[in-house]
């Protein structure tokens, strides 16, 4: 029991931290480069395309790495590594750059924030996803801790921005080493490391990940995450700059967004505590439909919205829908896979798809906001989403695994 509650304060505070890190590196992003780097909405956008294309290279090798490795520490300590260098990179290189060549910030800021963000998470949440089943807690329960992290990063941030961004980036690089010193306190029962290392050699099966491509079900479920998924993300990505669009000036919309999304945020946290209640009793597949009604409508809404309050309320929509659509993935790779594929599946079959729809949703997206303008585009994205949700009512699997694998799966989680 001491180590139960060892390794979920640890992994708690692992989660705050890394979310930290990011919220304070990504949730200004699109305003950061259009300040700093002084960029269009189309050259943003193929920055954002840059850091997909960086991702789901590295997606499928994170993937089938992190499920050979198990829980063995050496990937996680890769990208502690390098978010070390945060801060030196966005105020020493990635302004240079973006100056010098867009192509050649392109390509180098995708590469290292696609590693670290956008291709690691999925390494890291299935990593500490392992780690929960084999310590016997919610895997929701000690994610709401991420939920903490980028709320107060969010708060600080949206603050430091205006002001000073080279204070934010600083304090992500010290997070970073914090990091550091946590995950070394993090120690895997021996017992518990064998036995999924022993489960990883019993159950998977050399070219079982080939076979995965062979699956009706994987394929309806990355059909998901593409249709869905994938716009919401590609909508969520320069929503910051529409949202400063409804106030008096850039700097006052930017203050308010940075409060508003700590909020959203803290709301988010409550969300996560409930969620693996809720999608236990309404069933994953449910929980995945409800997350893209949900998404779906905030698009299309923002494509209406007419004033600050109503683009606020609709921020705040998504509190309602990522802690479900966050612990139901997991949930719905555990009831309808093997659980020794579930990295791959989560990075594969998730990750991977978002990124490589956004390579050419970004850029095109961005084009659209600076041709006929965000509320069109919005309207496009919602239709989108509101279509491939409905679709998925009917291709998504609900629990079909049989009754002894079921009681394994709930022994586990």
């Amino acid at each position: 029991m001491v180590k139960l509650n060892k390794n979920y304060w640890l992994f708690g505070v692992f989660f705050l931290l890394y979310f930290f890190i990011w919220a304070a590196c990504t949730m200004f992003l699109s305003l950061w480069l259009t300040n700093v780097g002084g960029l269009s909405s189309t050259k943003t956008g193929i920055i954002f395309s840059a850091i997909s294309i960086a991702a789901i290279c590295y997606q499928p090798f994170f993937g089938i790495l992190a499920d050979k490795l198990g829980l063995k520490k050496n990937l996680l300590w890769f990208f502690i590594f390098l978010l070390v260098f945060i801060g030196p990179f966005f105020i020493y290189v990635f302004p240079a750059l973006l100056k010098t060549n867009i192509i050649l910030a392109a390509i180098v800021g995708g590469a290292y924030l696609g590693a670290i963000f956008n291709g690691g998470v999925g390494a890291i949440e299935a990593y500490i996803e392992k780690v929960s089943h084999a310590n016997h807690f919610e895997y929701g329960r000690v994610r709401v801790f991420g939920n903490i992290g980028a709320a107060t990063s969010t708060f600080v941030t949206g603050h430091l921005f205006n002001t000073n961004p080279h204070l934010v980036f600083w304090i992500s690089t010290i997070a970073a080493i914090l990091l550091a010193v946590i995950f070394s306190f993090a120690k895997m029962d021996e017992s518990s490391s064998e036995a999924v290392q022993h489960q990883n050699e019993q159950s998977v099966p050399k070219g079982s990940t080939l076979a995965l491509f062979k699956n009706k079900k994987f394929w309806f479920f990355t059909l998901y995450v593409l249709g869905v998924g994938c716009v919401y993300d590609v909508y969520d990505q320069q929503f910051p700059v529409y949202f400063t669009h409804f106030f008096s000036s850039a700097d006052k919309g930017t203050e308010i967004f940075g409060n508003l999304v700590t909020l959203q945020i803290f709301l988010e946290a409550i969300v996560m505590i409930l969620a693996p209640f809720i999608i236990n009793k309404i069933g994953a597949k449910n929980a995945l439909i409800y997350a893209g009604f949900i998404m779906s409508f905030r698009i299309l809404g923002s494509s209406f919205a007419d004033g600050p309050v109503a683009i606020s309320l609709l921020k705040l929509m998504h509190a309602a829908e990522v802690p479900i659509l966050l612990v139901a993935v997991f949930k719905y790779i555990s009831a309808n896979f093997d659980m020794r594929l579930s990295a791959t599946i989560y990075l594969i079959g998730f990750q991977f798809s978002k990124q490589v729809g956004s390579i050419f949703l970004s850029t095109i997206a961005g084009n659209m906001y600076d041709t006929v303008g965000f509320k069109s585009a919005y309207l496009l994205l919602g239709s989108v989403a509101f279509i491939f949700t409905v679709i998925s009512m009917f291709t998504l699997a609900g629990k079909s695994k049989s009754a002894a694998e079921n009681v394994s799966v709930k022994r586990a989680s």
